[in-house]
């Protein structure tokens, strides 16, 4: 069960669905960025190039400044798999930083990126002095926990088609855009969709159809229109 397609976020008429994302460039005041600007350095990557490595030494963070990332993890067959997408204002790195750990998956960039390098114990000492900051990232950690269940709940979907509308709607409730027409805009790809719920495309593609035609979806190209479930009073 996905605890946020199962129970929504109540919302008023006219607003646009909750989005699960801490875009930390939108929230923080201009204090605490630039507080993360002096700790940083920028660093610029081309379509295609690797940000972060799987097993790559926890000794910063990165910020996302600009452009927009692939997370690929490794599944135990061997294959590597489209977890998510990370987008502007959103923080890499930080649970391995902050604990110490490896880095558990792989970040490439999908078009230009801008980063901003944020080295583990700077940013450790900034935590410590900016309570917004901290409060911020903790927030942040508790949406990827919460999506890491939504995750493990959706490849237990018991069809194909279950996995691929409950997968439709977490990435539209992260990374999905308003659009006028009450849907949610989402910059995806049919062969992506196939490589996060782990099926070829052409199957992906007869799934999709039909959630078309049931009105749920309406297909474009390398794009998609969600009608996300309605949310509770």
């Amino acid at each position: 069960m996905d605890t946020k397609l199962e129970y929504p976020v109540a919302r008023t008429a006219g607003t646009a669905p909750v989005r699960y994302l801490v875009d930390l460039l939108s929230e923080l005041p201009a204090s605490s960025i630039a507080a993360l600007e002096r700790i940083g350095t920028r660093r610029r990557y081309r379509h295609n190039q690797f940000v972060q490595h799987r097993g790559d030494a926890a000794n910063h963070a990165m910020l996302l400044m600009s452009g927009r990332l692939r997370t690929l993890g490794h599944m135990p067959d061997g294959t590597v798999q489209l977890i998510r997408w990370m987008e502007r204002g959103e923080i890499s790195g930080l649970s391995s930083a902050v604990g110490n750990a490896p880095v558990p998956v792989d970040l490439v960039a999908e078009g230009e990126v801008e980063m901003l390098v944020l080295p583990r114990q700077p940013l450790l000492d900034l935590l410590e002095r900016d309570p917004r900051i901290c409060v911020a990232m903790v927030r942040l950690l508790s949406l990827r926990v919460n999506e890491l269940h939504d995750v493990v709940f959706t490849r237990a979907s018991e069809t194909l088609g279950e996995r691929v509308w409950a997968t439709l709607q977490r990435l539209a409730r992260a990374n999905g855009e308003a659009l006028a027409n009450g849907r949610t805009g989402l910059r995806m790809s049919q062969v992506d969709l196939a490589q996060v719920v782990g099926a070829s495309r052409q199957r992906v593609n007869e799934e999709l159809r039909q959630l078309q035609v049931a009105g749920k979806v309406v297909l474009g190209y390398r794009r998609m229109e969600i009608a996300l479930s309605q949310q509770r009073d």
